[in-house]
């Protein structure tokens, strides 16, 4: 029977040893780290008030009439082996579950910190093109509006220039206005309804503007 064997049995039985024998018993410092941590754990664990120490131990000294000196023991009653041994068991289950989710806590903080996630490098650079294309945007001012003349050209190429400067289309009702050529002065200062006004002047053509796009017929 080894000390901790020895410990489980002093507790399920005192009456088997003497004061003495477990005072010895309790001198090795791994039976007393043993026997303090059960003696915690039956104070964490028993719902009721902590026993009488003076009564327990004058209920020792009754059982054990041969001795009599004083001692701070409170062995009596504390645990059956079989529940002090599962106890034990358990607690240190706990201890190695605690280590092993500790480890991997510290683990997992320590890959966060060390590797941005996808999604962080990505909103970085959408923050770089953005900062960047805005310090551009900046730099360079807008194009200042033009007179564009159109000497000879035909009306596809005048209207298809002039229908993209303002974010429009262009749509021919027949194939026969696209080849005609005009002679045409387009100021970009102008609005595109000025244009078209200015255009409609020629009788060869009628142009409306409706829903984004420009129509010639």
């Amino acid at each position: 029977m080894d000390k901790i064997d020895r410990l489980l049995d002093a507790i399920e039985h005192p009456d088997l040893y003497s004061e003495k024998d477990i005072e010895t018993l309790l001198e090795d410092p791994e039976v007393r780290e043993v026997y303090d941590l059960l003696d915690k754990t039956k104070a964490t664990l028993t719902p009721i008030p902590a026993p009488d120490i003076d009564a327990e131990w004058e209920t020792f000294k009754k059982s054990h009439p041969a001795t009599q000196q004083p001692t701070t023991l409170r062995i009596v009653n504390l645990f059956t082996r079989n529940i002090a041994a599962s106890i034990a068991i358990g607690i240190a289950s706990l201890a190695a579950v605690a280590a092993v989710v500790g480890v991997s806590v510290n683990y997992v903080l320590n890959q966060t910190a060390e590797t941005p996630s996808a999604e962080t490098v990505a909103t970085a650079r959408e923050n770089l093109v953005t900062t960047d294309t805005i310090t551009v945007a900046e730099e360079l001012p807008a194009a200042p509006p033009e007179t564009i003349v159109f000497d000879n050209e035909p009306l596809e190429t005048i209207a298809t220039r002039i229908a993209g400067y303002y974010g429009y289309k262009v749509e021919f009702s027949t194939d026969a206005p696209k080849s005609l050529r005009l002679y045409f002065r387009w100021n970009q200062a102008q609005t595109l309804d000025e244009i078209v006004e200015s255009l409609n002047n020629f009788e060869q053509i009628h142009i409306s503007v409706k829903d984004k796009t420009i129509k010639i017929d």
